[in-house]
């Protein structure tokens, strides 16, 4: 569950993050020292469920909040939102005023809050340019997950907030990774805004204003960044209704948590676009091209033959849930950068149609092969 609860957890990855250094630890409480003042100390409780946590916990905020001269109710909130992506949606218009906005406006906001991260959600799982009734279950019960935050002074802003807190892979005694299912399955949330992130750049990079509408092949090329008509439909719920002028998307990466590369933090809309974005969404209704499963993982397994232009890899990822071993082939090039990423140890995202036989290995004719810029290099999580 996504919540903003502070426990011991939140309070040493805060102290850790901004200085301090652990001097003395007990069973019930740990002491931790400022780095740049050996006179102030706060003392940590380390467990949360004890009677008197939250008289501590006010006690520790209050000292910590002193010692940055900031006000406790500052530092408890980001001490809470250290392990929470934020992605805030924000109506501009000359008709918002006091922070308030027209009820038809505010009901478009809303549902496309939802009908964003819905789509987000399935171009992560299977890229598709149109999924109707397709739409897969994980989808919805991903949005479901998600909670809510307090709209905030000026333009009208609608906070999304997401987990950020990540398990880590198994390393074996030869220090080779290998994916555990609940670690995998922390990084979706991420990985969802990730793809939110490309898919609306590359929506508003084709729907700027310009002479000539998007090519066809441009519009199919999309379906590959996560565009897909519901996407469409979720931004043309906020500009294209009226009432609103310009619609952004922008995004708050935990703190306390790696953060993803080659994102925008932003991404922008504005009225002027909505038709070019209607005859986006309904040409990808038409396109004839197959879904193409995304998979996220580690590459285990490299091979090529002297002389060959094609090299075999075979990719451990979560398939319904469960380890699996899925291999596939890639031209020269992008197989010596697998190799890179191999020797990074980083995690990679290979997308293409999947073919999982019963009682045969699994392959997959690749399409797009890449690193998971969503997170972090294996070596780098070592050193968090």
């Amino acid at each position: 569950m996504i919540t903003s609860d502070v426990g011991p957890e939140e309070l040493v990855t805060y102290l850790s993050r901004t200085g301090w250094t652990r001097t003395r630890a007990g069973a019930l409480a740990e002491l931790w020292q400022a780095s740049d003042d050996t006179e102030i100390s706060v003392l940590v409780p380390r467990h949360a469920e004890a009677e008197d946590f939250k008289r501590t916990l006010g006690v520790f905020t209050s000292e910590v909040a002193r010692y940055e001269r900031r006000k406790p109710e500052d530092v408890h909130r980001d001490i809470a939102r250290q392990f929470l992506d934020v992605t805030d949606l924000r109506a501009a218009d000359d008709d918002i005023t006091e922070s308030t906005i027209s009820l038809q406006a505010g009901m478009s906001l809303f549902n496309s809050a939802n009908r964003l991260m819905v789509s987000a959600a399935a171009a992560t799982i299977q890229r598709q340019g149109y999924y109707g009734r397709s739409m897969p279950k994980a989808a919805h019960a991903h949005a479901r997950r998600l909670r809510l935050g307090q709209t905030r002074p000026g333009s009208y802003v609608i906070p999304i907030i997401s987990s950020a807190r990540f398990g880590y892979p198994i390393q074996t005694e030869e220090k080779v990774p290998r994916l555990h299912v609940e670690s995998e399955e922390s990084y979706f949330d991420r990985r969802v805004l990730a793809t939110l992130s490309r898919s609306l750049e590359t929506l508003a990079e084709m729907t700027m204003i310009r002479e000539l509408a998007p090519s066809r092949d441009e519009v199919i090329d999309s379906v590959d960044e996560g565009v897909s008509t519901e996407l469409c439909r979720a931004v043309l719920e906020v500009i294209g209704a009226g009432g609103i002028s310009a619609f952004d998307v922008s995004f708050k990466w935990a703190t306390a948590s790696p953060s993803p590369g080659n994102l925008r933090d932003q991404i922008k809309f504005t009225q002027e676009q909505a038709t070019l974005i209607e005859e986006v969404g309904e040409e990808l209704k038409g396109v004839e091209k197959p879904s193409e499963t995304v998979l996220y993982g580690v590459i285990r397994k490299m091979s090529l033959r002297k002389n060959e232009q094609i090299g075999r890899v075979t990719l451990e990822t979560l398939i319904a849930g469960r380890p699996r071993s899925v291999s596939f082939d890639l031209d020269l090039d992008t197989y010596r950068r697998a190799a890179r990423y191999h020797g990074e140890r980083r995690r990679v995202v290979v997308t293409g149609i999947l073919d999982t036989p019963p009682g045969r290995p699994a392959t997959m004719k690749v399409k797009g092969f890449g690193p998971d810029r969503s997170v972090l290099t294996l070596d780098e999580v070592e050193q968090l």
